[in-house]
């Protein structure tokens, strides 16, 4: 599949099955990210695998009361490491 009719056909899930993803397919997810390009190859960000229930509720409600993002079996949250840069939010994006 080339990159636009990757793009053109992508969807978005919103709904779950309520079964645990398996670590292997997790590991190679992570590997994937931890691999994507990044300028001068700095990799700015970590990764942290979110699986417990009550903080992945807690997750959707700083999302902006996104619910889905609770109701996946793992949530995982890129984080940026070098806060000198960070981006500021202040307002919801659509709001």
């Amino acid at each position: 599949m080339d990159v636009s009719t990757a793009i053109s056909q992508r969807s978005s899930v919103r709904a779950y099955k309520d079964t645990d993803v398996e670590e292997d397919k997790l590991r190679k997810i992570l590997e994937a990210a931890r691999l994507s390009p990044s300028a001068s190859n700095r990799q700015e960000w970590k990764f942290v695998v979110v699986k417990d229930k009550e903080t992945r509720k807690n997750l959707a409600q700083a999302a902006f009361g996104q619910s889905f993002i609770g109701e996946a079996p793992v949530v995982i949250v890129a984080v940026e490491r070098n806060r000198s840069q960070s981006w500021v939010v202040v307002s919801p994006p659509y709001g």
